[in-house]
């Protein structure tokens, strides 16, 4: 069974499935949280941040619903065969739209000086990779593998840096205390800060394997495999972190349950990226 996952390589239209459900998940669940208006808080405070639309009155509430409004249709049409290309044209220029947001507010961390030390942003950082999803469906598959690697890279040598510093390793420390994965061997020998160090040397080793894309292909499967097992355990901290939901609960994401579910994309695109069989 080890040597079958090691050695795994999905066929094409399995990856065409793998790309097309995930996104379609992801973007309708999004969707749900911005129709109903759970997610309302979270899209203000990205209106209130930004340089652009601070100063103008515009309602949160319409936004979100038409934020939503978007993803559901962009996760529709991908859903249908004939229409598929423009549902991923839709949810990549979502993506897109996402991504510039690190350049239109305040993403960065001011208790350590700004950038590069990233906050909010983190969860911005994803949708690099998520835009490669879409690119992939659209048949832009050059284009995808940059994305999709590229923003495997970025969030893992970013946000594994990050893991070196004090705000981050309190702001982990709860997901790994209440996590099975880690509770029983990493919380009770380290200190917040310890544990977070070795989080972060795992990440970063993650980053060494994958650039094995350029000059090893044995280590930059060896990657992908850490990146997968990574992003397994990140998803599985749904189920045990209760803060990643709202106060209603499942299936009601807060900000950070829908920081999580977006490791549900980078899991994809890390399938994805594996070589195709000869």
């Amino acid at each position: 069974m080890i040597s079958s996952l090691v050695h795994y390589s999905p066929d094409v239209a399995t990856r065409q499935r793998i790309a097309v459900g995930s996104l379609a998940i992801v973007f309708l669940w999004f969707a749900a949280m911005n129709l109903t208006g759970t997610a309302t808080p979270i899209v203000a405070r990205w209106l209130t941040g930004h340089t652009s639309l601070s100063g103008r009155s515009l309602n949160s509430e319409s936004v979100a619903i038409a934020l939503g409004a978007a993803q559901a249709l962009g996760a529709l049409l991908l859903l249908a065969g004939r229409t598929r290309k423009a549902g991923a044209t839709i949810l990549l220029l979502i993506s897109l739209g996402a991504l510039s947001l690190l350049f239109t507010n305040p993403v960065w961390d001011d208790s350590l000086g700004g950038f590069p030390a990233i906050g909010s942003g983190q969860s911005i950082l994803k949708y690099a990779t998520i835009a490669g999803l879409c690119l992939y469906v659209l048949q832009q598959h050059r284009a995808a593998h940059s994305f999709m690697l590229g923003g495997l890279l970025l969030v893992l040598v970013w946000i594994g840096g990050m893991k070196f510093t004090g705000p981050e390793a309190a702001g982990i420390a709860p997901l790994l205390s209440t996590s099975p994965v880690f509770n029983w061997w990493l919380v009770p020998y380290f200190s917040d800060q310890g544990a977070s160090n070795v989080i972060g040397v795992l990440e970063l080793v993650t980053v060494i394997l994958l650039t094995g894309a350029w000059w090893n292909k044995g280590l930059f499967r060896l990657g992908l495999l850490a990146c997968a097992a990574t992003f397994v355990v990140t998803l599985s901290f749904l189920a045990s972190f209760d803060p990643a939901w709202t106060s209603a609960g499942f299936p009601y994401l807060g900000s950070g349950g829908q920081f999580l579910l977006k490791d549900l994309l980078l899991l994809a695109g890390t399938i994805l990226l594996l070589p195709e069989k000869a």
